[in-house]
């Protein structure tokens, strides 16, 4: 029998979260490509282009103040 979280696992910083989405077939391809060239998983995958965008969002975001 499978041992159910309480709430104070499951608000953990190391615990995770499932995000779904989906994608056009032709895209969703693409990005498993990516990640199997790359030889990372696809959580890995988007976690480093979560961390770009974030970086790039900042840089944006500190030009328009100068």
């Amino acid at each position: 029998m499978a041992k159910q979280q309480s709430d104070s696992q499951r608000s953990q910083p190391s615990a995770r979260r499932i995000v779904g989405f989906s994608l056009p077939p032709a895209l969703a391809a693409e990005v498993k490509m990516e990640a199997a060239r790359r030889g990372v998983s696809l959580r890995s995958l988007f976690a480093e282009m979560w961390a770009l965008y974030q970086n790039n969002t900042k840089r944006s975001a500190q030009r328009g103040k100068d």
